[in-house]
């Protein structure tokens, strides 16, 4: 199996391209000897993120333009001392980002009062955004024990407020089942196929369609809303004003009311008790009804939170592998032990269910092995046994 191509790194913008300097400088009405532009942590897409600043020396910054179009922020530009500059945001994204999407969903949530990055520039053909820095505090800093009942009640907080958005006038594209059979096509291709070099043969196949058969109606047969789809630790940011920013956001769509509680509750990168997970999940699910959702009750809000986990858990593994093989990002492979946890959890939750039972015996008898036989499972393994 050959995995598919995708832009390399030449291929995208960066702080030394001259065209980005370029359109960072007009854009902040600044000379290119003064722009300071500096790499800082991305996530797992292609896009590359940059802290902008101007360096003014012992001058002030009021001759940054605060006019709308120049897309300064006029609380910034107020003849600030050097000391205080303001920073920015700059990224470079290729057209496979969906950017315009990101624009349409940063307006959305805006709009709706959520704290997203304001957008003050961006060219959509070149992939360029000038936007506002939320600084460098991600919740997944912040989170202990000690800590967490005071920021996931914060963070479901925001999805009960996003569940609220109208889904019927957001212009957002439905998590139909294409998309499902789609997005989950990594799991097999990916993880199983490129990874573990497992061929998946008719009966597996059969297995394999039985379950997503399943999973699409979980999907739909719960109420649908706005859903950030990626609404993890990593993508929530602690503003100073203890609200929560949000990033990351584009590829929103309208799914199930119960995906982005999975997203927070079974984060890939961070694992609660289940007991907290039930806590925090039926506190979401009183806020939801307060506001006029239509959720079930406990036993099968929890069975669709679950099940919504499992077509998530399914795709990351697949995911992580391409990030591993395709996009030289080995790293992410030492998150794999918590993703297969989750998605063994569920399965075993509910073997009961013929397709979820059919399709459990056969992860355990065929797919295990070739896991036991990976580095990182091992790794996962010998910390366990420690």
């Amino acid at each position: 199996m050959t995995p598919p191509t995708h832009a390399t790194d030449a291929q995208l913008g960066d702080k030394d391209d001259p065209l980005f300097r370029e359109w960072l400088a007009a854009e902040l009405d600044a000379p290119l000897a003064a722009l300071s532009i500096k790499q800082i942590a991305g996530d797992a897409s292609p896009r590359r993120y940059f802290r902008v600043s101007i360096d003014w020396g012992d001058a002030t910054i009021s001759q940054l333009d605060s006019e709308p179009g120049r897309r300064v922020a006029e609380d910034q530009a107020m003849s600030l001392p050097a000391a205080s500059k303001p920073a920015w945001i700059g990224v470079t994204s290729p057209a496979s980002e969906n950017n315009a999407a990101f624009l349409h969903v940063q307006r959305l949530l805006e709009s709706a009062g959520l704290a997203v990055p304001a957008q003050y520039a961006s060219d959509l053909d070149r992939g360029f955004f000038l936007m506002e820095d939320l600084g460098d505090v991600l919740l997944a800093s912040q989170l202990s024990p000690e800590a967490v009942d005071h920021y996931y009640p914060s963070a479901l907080n925001e999805l009960t407020h996003i569940a609220g958005i109208p889904a019927a006038s957001a212009m957002l594209p439905p998590f139909d089942a294409a998309r499902i059979a789609e997005e989950t096509s990594v799991f097999p291709e990916w993880f199983l196929g490129a990874h573990l070099g497992l061929e998946v043969g008719a009966m597996a196949e059969t297995l394999w369609q039985n379950l997503l058969t399943l999973l699409t109606d979980v999907f739909h047969h719960q109420p649908q809303c706005v859903v950030h789809r990626d609404f993890h630790s990593r993508n929530i940011m602690c503003l100073p004003d203890d609200r929560l920013g949000l990033i990351d956001f584009q590829d929103a769509v309208v799914g199930p009311v119960t995906y982005d509680p999975v997203s927070l509750l079974k984060d890939c990168y961070i694992q609660w008790p289940r007991p907290d997970q039930l806590r925090w999940l039926e506190s979401h699910r009183q806020a939801l009804l307060s506001t006029g959702v239509a959720v079930p009750d406990e036993r099968a809000f929890i069975r669709d939170f679950d099940l919504v986990g499992l077509q998530r858990h399914l795709r990351v593994l697949g995911v992580f592998a391409r990030l591993c093989l395709r996009d030289g990002k080995p790293a992410y492979l030492n998150d794999l032990p918590l993703v297969l946890d989750y998605t063994r959890e569920a399965l075993a939750l509910y073997h009961s269910e013929p397709p979820i039972g059919d399709f459990s015996q056969w992860f355990e008898d065929e797919v295990m092995p070739r896991i036991a036989e990976q580095d990182w499972y091992q790794r996962a393994a010998s910390v366990v046994r420690e």
